[in-house]
């Protein structure tokens, strides 16, 4: 896929990394991705939160938001690479209205922090953590396409660590939109910017379109300790692309 438009009059600054130069802010020209998110207690999403200034959303007056994410990077500056995030939507310096992210609209541009970041190739887990800290480690990560169901599957360290499969959903016109992954690194809470392009997505609430398996690797069973319940929402983006910043605002711990 290859939208010009999308990347037009943005100029890239060249960093050199390890003999390289990369471009910032990263462009990525061809995505398909799967977003899920899954009810949890509000406790349990709280305790992994590096900073009380965050407030996770409040899905429920007992339940907070996991975010899983699987992304398929068939086109970027360091080649094609596969990437699995968790994160928890937060707002900072306040406390999210209640019913956020289920009854009530997520903020325009989310904030989310990014907790694990299993990745395939090992250029992108050094340059994300070198430029972002991103809490990337190293991963096998495959996918299937499995009679109607887009299947990811995640191992390292020789062992399973989950496995999401998401309904091919009818797809519908999807707007531009923003997202600001957070990350923390020496005390510091540090922001980047994602945009992504206007696309073809399908959109469920049904958690019956969505499947996870987890495994035994120590990531998984960190999952398991954070009881995720009920999937509330689901969008299979086949083909889109993306920017993604260099950190543009920190706050303290």
């Amino acid at each position: 896929m290859s939208d010009s438009d999308f990347f037009s009059g943005i100029v890239q600054v060249q960093h050199p990394w390890a003999g390289r130069p990369v471009g910032i802010p990263v462009f990525y020209h061809d995505v398909t991705s799967l977003t899920v998110l899954w009810l949890a207690p509000l406790e349990r999403v709280r305790a992994i939160l590096p900073s009380g200034r965050m407030h996770p959303y409040r899905a429920t007056p007992r339940h907070g938001v996991v975010v899983l994410s699987a992304y398929a990077y068939r086109d970027t500056a360091v080649g094609p690479y596969d990437e699995v995030s968790i994160g928890v939507p937060f707002v900072l310096d306040r406390p999210a209205p209640l019913f956020t992210g289920l009854l009530r609209p997520a903020p325009a541009v989310p904030l989310t922090y990014i907790h694990r970041l299993p990745v395939s190739v090992e250029a992108a887990r050094a340059i994300g953590v070198d430029l972002a800290a991103f809490p990337k480690f190293l991963a096998a990560i495959s996918w299937a396409d499995e009679g109607g169901w887009l299947r990811c599957r995640v191992e390292a360290d020789g062992q399973h660590l989950l496995t999401l499969a998401g309904r091919r959903l009818a797809l519908a016109p999807r707007p531009r939109m923003r997202i600001d992954p957070v990350t923390c690194a020496a005390g510091r809470l540090l922001r980047l910017e994602l945009i992504v392009s206007a696309r073809q997505a399908g959109l469920s609430r049904d958690a019956a379109d969505v499947r996870l398996e987890l495994g035994d690797h120590p990531v998984a069973q960190e999952l398991r300790a954070l009881r995720l319940g009920r999937a509330v929402q689901y969008e299979y983006s086949p083909r889109h692309q993306a920017i993604l910043t260099a950190v543009c605002e920190s706050y303290a711990v």
